[in-house]
């Protein structure tokens, strides 16, 4: 009967999901030149999906990350920072903060993070928009310069859509 236990959890350990200390843990081990190539894409899908659902502890990461990752895994956490605006734009925004002062090889803060990605169809773009912007009008002067940036961006876009119909 103990083995059938033992069989019967193993799975559950096995499959236990990683948390940011495990991250923090591997930015260590690995360090600047080889966390971007250690990192596996199950991992690293796993910790883009929780900054962008807006998981503070997540959030909390991106610093750590900024320096270790590569340009694509950059463009991938710019973008989840983006969607992390709307349903944490608090916690978002200190993280923001502390990337316009670390100056990344790839990585940027504000400048970036607050304009959406052109890469979604046009109704999920505009209601991200409009999700992230209530959001960020919610969240007090802290937010200001990212609202800035999200409305210059969508006065953009919809300027270009309108020359291009």
């Amino acid at each position: 009967m103990k083995r059938l236990a033992i069989l019967l959890l193993f799975p559950v350990m096995a499959c236990a999901s990683i948390t940011p200390k495990d991250i923090r843990g591997e930015i260590h081990q690995y360090g600047l030149p080889e966390f971007a190539t250690k990192v596996s894409p199950g991992d690293w899908t796993i910790i883009v999906g929780n900054i962008s659902s807006g998981k503070g502890e997540w959030i909390a990461l991106a610093p750590d990350l900024a320096p270790v990752i590569n340009q694509n895994q950059a463009n991938q956490l710019t973008d989840a920072l983006y969607y992390a605006l709307a349903p944490n734009a608090e916690a978002t925004l200190k993280v923001l903060t502390i990337l316009d002062k670390q100056h990344d090889k790839y990585q940027q803060g504000t400048a970036v993070s607050c304009v959406f990605p052109l890469n979604r169809p046009k109704d999920e773009t505009q209601r991200i928009y409009n999700e992230t912007r209530l959001s960020l009008l919610n969240a007090g002067p802290q937010a200001a310069q990212c609202l800035w940036s999200l409305e210059g961006w969508m006065e953009e876009v919809k300027s270009d859509s309108a020359k291009n119909q």
